[in-house]
């Protein structure tokens, strides 16, 4: 897979680079875990997006967990005509619960499952053993788990799945995707359970973060976060050579600079193509074909789309604060042949460089690499523009399900001490008529905020 990188670290250094291409295909290294209904879906996009660029070899396991017979359904009737086609995804093993005490699953109720939890926690073990047994027989411990995750039904199960998959590998890196909630249902069960649940189960574990869609369809949404993933893992941001996950040097490079979630932010824009023709000897005598614009419009096209991932609308997660100096990751994909990648990113490069990007995030490396996603039915080749970066300090969506009664001064406030998992707990608010008590002796980090805050 051609990778084109970009980084501006010092001016003598090389502006763009050309990152080699393995020669011998890559032992599977890659674990899927999709929880409930949501999860499993991001889950199945994500198979589907590494399928479409024929690298869904590099999965060992892809987990279902679902206690719902309708998904399960669905889910094995889709990877039984989907990768049947496909040659590169025949060795990736996929699992599915084998106790399912309600047919049509829990209901949205995080504690349903407590009556049943003898046999499921038992079926829980006999699926890790069987992930354990494939890494054995790919010869290769997993490097990355990416966990869908979210705050239904299904969430305390995918805690304690979570839990195992950290004691089977424990040098993997782990990955939660968090669905943060916006129905009022599933945000008072986060608010008075799940969340407590949570802050002992994925303790100190780094999340990268997103939001329900406000409208009942989220495919989009799942289209954009699994391409956005499946981007950073063909993408190669090093220049050492390395036989790892990009998606894992990513993680690495990240979460030190993360107050517990990482930020994603997407966009998607139409490729600038001409119509050409060309004449035959034969019938029907010419052929229509698709050639790429102008150079200058095209640069003009990757650069609004790389600046057009600041704007709001591109974030899969509302009220992230971020800061422009710390390190981010962004990936271009391009619909074109690798062979017309270099140049592509060459004047692209010099585009960025005029309207100064990197002086306002010196930390940004951009890589660039072809890979064409399916867009459904639609033939136009689009530009994938994906950026990750860490969230420092308050997440305010956090704020707004833990403490919906506050005023907005009063969440602004609590945004400083709402970050991720195991980092603060979040037991009871303090009262809306008062501002949050910080105890006595309280440990401050360099910017001044309080650490290791409970709430009473």
């Amino acid at each position: 897979m051609s990778t084109i990188f970009v980084r501006q670290r010092n001016r003598s250094q090389p502006l763009l680079r050309t990152a080699e291409q393995r020669l011998e295909k890559a032992l599977p290294y890659l674990v899927v875990l999709g929880v409930g209904t949501s999860g499993g879906r991001r889950a199945l996009m994500m198979v589907q997006r590494l399928s479409e660029l024929s690298e869904a070899g590099r999965i060992q396991s892809a987990i279902f967990y679902d206690c719902n017979e309708v998904t399960v359904t669905h889910i094995r009737r889709f990877l039984g005509k989907f990768l049947g086609r496909s040659r590169s995804g025949r060795g990736m093993q996929a699992l599915f619960p084998d106790y399912i005490p309600v047919a049509n699953g829990f209901m949205r109720d995080p504690r349903r499952y407590e009556e049943y939890q003898g046999p499921i926690e038992r079926d829980m073990d006999n699926i890790v053993a069987q992930v354990m047994a494939q890494s054995e027989r790919c010869g290769r411990a997993p490097e990355v788990v990416i966990e869908f995750m979210g705050f239904d039904g299904h969430a305390i199960l995918g805690g304690h799945l979570h839990q195992r998959l950290v004691t089977a590998f424990p040098s993997a890196v782990i990955l939660p995707v968090m669905m943060l909630p916006r129905d009022h249902v599933s945000r008072e069960w986060t608010r008075r359970y799940v969340w407590e649940q949570y802050e002992s189960l994925l303790e100190n574990t780094q999340c990268l973060v997103t939001s329900q869609p406000s409208s009942g369809n989220s495919v989009d949404d799942d289209a954009r976060l699994a391409t956005g993933l499946v981007g950073l893992e063909i993408a190669d941001f090093e220049d050492y050579e390395t036989t790892g996950s990009p998606l894992a040097a990513t993680w690495r490079r990240l979460t030190p600079y993360a107050g517990g979630w990482l930020g994603m932010a997407t966009v998607k824009r139409k490729m600038p193509l001409l119509r050409k023709f060309k004449l035959m000897r034969f019938p029907p005598w010419w052929l229509n074909y698709a050639a790429l614009g102008p150079a200058e419009e095209l640069s003009a096209s990757l650069d609004n789309a790389i600046w057009s991932t600041l704007d709001p609308a591109a974030q899969m997660v509302e009220g992230a604060d971020y800061r422009n100096n710390v390190p981010q990751e962004m990936v271009v994909s391009l619909p074109v042949h690798p062979e017309s990648l270099e140049s592509i990113a060459m004047s692209a490069a010099e585009a960025l460089e005029r309207s100064n990007i990197f002086t306002q995030f010196p930390n940004m490396d951009i890589a660039f690499t072809a890979a064409r996603f399916t867009e459904g039915l639609k033939k136009e080749p689009y530009i994938h523009a994906t950026r990750v970066y860490p969230i420092q300090g308050g997440l305010g969506a956090v704020a707004d399900i833990l403490h919906p009664g506050h005023s907005r001064e009063e969440r602004t406030m609590l945004e400083a001490y709402e970050t991720g998992f195991g980092s603060y707990y979040h037991l009871e608010a303090p009262g809306a008529d008062r501002a949050p008590a910080l105890p006595d002796g309280a440990g401050r980090d360099l910017d001044g905020r309080e650490q290791n805050v409970r709430y009473i």
